[in-house]
């Protein structure tokens, strides 16, 4: 499932796939986790990027809205998210994907001593 982030074509950030799966080998029959991709599109840097998911109970009750960060995305970049989920959950739904590109450097010159 591709979903361009706030459906504006320059949005940078495209959410390539993903889902909502249990985690093997674990006793807890609650534990599930998010897993996913995200890429970034722009041609520069992006110093921090979110996304967040809205999880909600087999009768469609709002359980918690869970997120993750990630640092330092390069250009064409793709991060693997893993979100884990410990409540019983019957779905969930894509909150947001945010970014903050890096900021422009300016060079420092240091003097030697």
């Amino acid at each position: 499932m591709e979903l361009q982030g706030h459906m504006d074509p320059n949005f940078p950030l495209t959410l390539v796939d993903w889902e909502l799966t249990s985690i093997q080998g674990t006793e807890d029959k609650y534990d599930k986790k998010l897993i996913g991709k995200v890429k970034n599109n722009s041609k520069g840097n992006l110093s921090e990027v979110r996304i967040e998911f809205t999880v909600y109970d087999e009768k469609e009750a709002q359980i918690a809205i869970i997120s993750q960060n990630t640092y330092d995305l390069k250009p064409g970049g793709i991060w693997n998210f893993a979100l884990l989920v410990t409540h019983d959950v019957g779905k969930a739904r894509l909150k947001g994907l945010y970014c903050v590109p890096a900021k422009e450097l300016k060079g420092l010159e240091v003097m030697e001593e």
